[in-house]
């Protein structure tokens, strides 16, 4: 009867450290799981931030497809354009 027990118990001490091994040590092992998970979270953020700015850009293109001022506005700003015949003073500093 004692003998049964000693092969149980060694069995299950067996089958623990097997199991031990295969969460710390295999190859989809529980550090492996949360590095995986961190760059998810990571990669979720970064798409979440891309869309953010996808949908910057496209009010912006609407924005210009559709409002002519907006788009006065940016050509005379940005790339310091005129309207023909009209008359364009520069301040110095």
């Amino acid at each position: 009867m004692h003998k049964r027990i000693y092969i149980f118990i060694l069995a299950f001490l067996f089958f623990i450290g097997v199991l031990v091994l295969q969460l710390f040590f295999s190859k989809g092992n529980l550090f492996e799981q949360k590095k995986i998970e961190h760059l998810i979270t990571e990669y979720e953020y970064k798409v979440d931030s891309l869309k953010g700015i996808i949908d910057d850009y496209k009010s912006e293109i609407e924005r210009l497809q559709n409002d002519s001022l907006y788009k006065e506005e940016i050509l005379r700003t940005k790339y310091g354009m005129s309207r023909e015949g009209e008359k364009v003073f520069q301040m110095v500093k």
